[in-house]
């Protein structure tokens, strides 16, 4: 993002973006019209987008332990061991997600395998993600791409954690906030969306990794370009 915006592009789709759509759903629950008002002033705005930033890095916390943690790390397994074919996952967890379970064409395992035991590493897993990442960060081009991944994926997960929490709040609103059927709808609206941006999560968090190991894979002993 510009260098006069005191906010990465991380900060912006990861944090920010979360913050504000979980604070404006709450502003509503609770009636105080704070982020539904159509003129702000300079001291209202900082305040809101420091609190929109403060809050998004706790969803981020929250959507961290929960999907990457725990979605991913205890019942489909990261990526960086999927993707070698290394799948713990359950058959039906598999079956339900065939397009994250896919694994690398055995050429380029075999080839960043290869380029990884010149480096000490035996096997796929940890060691050898960050030996193709520290390996991704010479060259700019791969580093964009990553870039642009985390970014997505980021957003979704995070996101996909807050439509969840706003689906919370408008139902406890309709049941004891006095809210209306409308309430009850949006929640439901915010539940399909939840659904779907952890879907994309997961494409994103998976093509982060391809992206990684396949460069890693056909570079030829020097930085790629």
């Amino acid at each position: 993002m510009d260098s006069k915006i005191p906010f990465t592009s991380y900060d912006f789709w990861a944090y920010l973006s979360a913050g504000f759509l979980l604070l404006f759903v709450g502003d509503y629950v609770i009636g105080a019209h704070m982020f539904s008002r159509t003129s702000w002033t300079l001291v209202q705005g900082v305040v809101a987008v420091s609190a929109a930033y403060a809050v998004g890095q706790l969803v981020a916390s929250a959507s961290a332990w929960m999907f990457e943690r725990g979605l991913v790390g205890r019942w489909l397994g990261y990526p960086r061991n999927v993707l070698f074919g290394n799948a713990r996952a359950s058959r039906w967890l598999r079956r339900a997600l065939p397009g994250y379970f896919h694994a690398l064409p055995d050429e380029t395992r075999r080839a960043a395998l290869a380029r990884a035991r010149a480096a000490g590493i035996d096997d796929a897993g940890e060691a050898l993600f960050w030996a193709a990442y520290g390996h991704a960060r010479s060259s700019p081009v791969v580093m964009g791409r990553l870039d642009n991944f985390l970014n997505l994926y980021g957003f979704c997960r995070n996101t996909a954690l807050v439509a969840f929490l706003d689906a919370g709040l408008l139902v406890a609103h309709y049941q004891w906030g006095g809210g209306s059927s409308k309430d009850v709808y949006f929640a439901g609206v915010a539940i399909v969306a939840g659904a779907g941006l952890l879907l994309r999560y997961l494409k994103f968090f998976r093509h982060f990794a391809v992206e990684l190991f396949t460069a890693y894979a056909v570079a030829d002993g020097s930085a790629p370009r």
